[in-house]
């Protein structure tokens, strides 16, 4: 800031934009968007095409000053006349957007072509996001994904991820979870908060890496600070049921709060079975089963019936015991069906639990108040006396 300072006093553009940078993102100084504004505007008024994009960014988002797009499309066309790419990208955005101007796709690519030609790589991720979407073209994931490819290996995190996404989702590409896990780290190493989700979510699940739902917690707690709802839904489930983290209610509340607060239908309907569940502890101390909540606010089955199952004459010769869990979908009707073994003990326990599950009756799983199919394990358990 020293020295940027003294040469802005003799006019150099360039020190007069950085010196707005820096006012921008709070480095080496408290964070002022006026004073950025102030000092993006000299440069600007220069012909400082650097300045003159930084400028307009400022009017898209409304730091520092009222938001307006039409200023902030005059700015990134001076800068744009320039054959500044980042303003061509920001062009092509509004068009794509709709912000400020009338929704079209073909000026979109137009301007995100602009870019591309001069090696941008925002350009090139904008293209590519077209084609995955089939805006203003026809949708074509192999094309999208060659647009991206070249994005990323010029290190733009947006399309690193895109990219893991493809190849976690099997777009335009052979499915494989290695591959996605290694696109994902190179953009969460950027602090890209959706590869950071991304990347929790194949841990969760153990796709491409071990499970592993302490480094899953760890991952979306990182996108979650960074305002990822989709992480902050994720924390809070993980909070709920204890998965790398020590179980706390209040902990995944906050967070579906938080996620609630910028819209999230998902998080409004867990945090509304979350209070179901607190009134019904009265219920629970007084020996009645609570209300276990489930993703998308889904207050979970409960068995009513549930009559213990048969030995089979095998097993219990052999003195096999264990647990045999059972996969099965319970249905707004409260009747189990699906009925299949995910974790088998043999020895004829396997068709006895199925057996036995068959005459369970549930209270169905609800949503907003109706009865839900809800798929869900079920561990039954074989003791020998």
């Amino acid at each position: 800031m020293k020295w940027f300072r003294q040469a802005a006093e003799k006019g150099d553009s360039a020190a007069q934009n950085n010196i707005g940078w820096l006012y921008q993102n709070g480095s080496g100084v408290g964070q002022d968007y006026s004073e950025a504004m102030r000092w993006f505007q000299k440069a600007a008024d220069q012909g400082y095409a650097v300045a003159q994009n930084n400028l307009g960014w400022l009017y898209q988002n409304g730091w520092g000053v009222n938001k307006d797009y039409a200023q902030a499309m005059m700015w990134y066309r001076k800068a744009a006349l320039q054959g500044n790419g980042k303003a061509e990208v920001n062009i092509a955005s509004l068009y794509a957007e709709g912000r400020g101007v009338t929704q079209d796709y073909g000026q979109a690519m137009t301007w995100y072509h602009k870019a591309a030609d001069q090696g941008d790589a925002g350009g090139q991720t904008g293209i590519g996001w077209l084609y995955e979407n089939g805006f203003g073209v026809t949708q074509d994931y192999s094309e999208a994904l060659t647009w991206y490819l070249e994005a990323a290996d010029k290190g733009d995190s947006p399309a690193q991820n895109n990219v893991g996404w493809f190849y976690e989702k099997g777009r335009g590409v052979t499915p494989d979870y290695t591959q996605a896990v290694a696109w994902f780290y190179r953009a969460a190493e950027q602090g890209n908060a959706l590869a950071e989700a991304n990347l929790g979510w194949l841990y969760e699940k153990g796709l491409g890496v071990t499970q592993d739902y302490a480094k899953a917690a760890a991952l979306y707690r990182k996108a979650a600070e960074h305002g990822n709802v989709h992480a902050q839904n994720d924390l809070g489930r993980l909070y709920l049921h204890g998965f790398g983290v020590k179980q706390d209610e209040s902990e995944a509340l906050n967070w579906y709060r938080k996620a609630a607060e910028q819209g999230s239908t998902e998080a409004q309907a867990s945090i509304a079975c979350l209070n179901e569940a607190e009134r019904a502890k009265a219920s629970e101390a007084a020996g009645s089963p609570g209300t276990v909540c489930l993703p998308n606010g889904i207050r979970a089955p409960r068995a009513i019936i549930a009559p213990d199952p048969e030995y089979s004459t095998q097993a219990r010769k052999e003195g096999i015991a264990g647990t045999v869990v059972l996969s099965l979908v319970v249905g707004p009707d409260g009747d189990p069906r699906d009925i299949t073994v995910a974790r088998s003990l043999g020895h004829g326990l396997d068709e006895q639990a199925i057996a036995a599950v068959k005459r369970w009756k549930f209270e169905p799983g609800m949503k907003d108040g109706k009865p839900v199919a809800v798929r869900l394990s079920i561990e039954v358990d074989f003791r020998l006396q």
